[in-house]
């Protein structure tokens, strides 16, 4: 009978271990995975982002919005590849480019899926390049 307890004892503090870590994954301030924006939020977002920037970089950025107003996507994503790779962005601004980034390739996405070979050609493109 004495064996019984202190294996007991291991089994109740087994358990409330792996509660206790189970648990401890289970934080509710987790962020959630980034969210592409709405095509129709790009430029301001862009817009805001980059409106202290750097001249080239901000000439960069009004290159996006203005592919963006005239629903030029492939145009739209090779101007983000070139603005993501700016040294000196701010976390503010990397996060506008990836985020408007997700957004076009999610449209030219669905302009493959219907037959446009030109976003088809930019995403085998963008694919490459990664």
């Amino acid at each position: 009978m004495r064996l019984l307890k202190p294996l007991s004892a291991v089994r109740l503090t087994l358990f409330s271990l792996i509660a206790w870590l189970a648990g401890a994954g289970c934080s509710k301030n987790q962020t959630a995975p980034p969210q592409a924006l709405a095509p129709e939020q790009v430029a301001p977002t862009i817009e805001t982002a980059f409106k202290e920037a750097q001249p080239e970089v901000k000439e960069a950025a009004n290159e996006v919005v203005s592919a963006m107003q005239n629903n030029d996507d492939p145009r739209a994503l090779a101007q983000l590849q070139a603005l993501s790779v700016q040294p000196n962005l701010t976390p503010e601004q990397r996060r506008a480019a990836a985020l408007s980034t997700m957004s076009v390739l999610a449209r030219l996405q669905i302009a493959a899926a219907n037959g446009s070979k030109v976003a088809e050609e930019m995403l085998k493109k963008y694919r490459a390049s990664k």
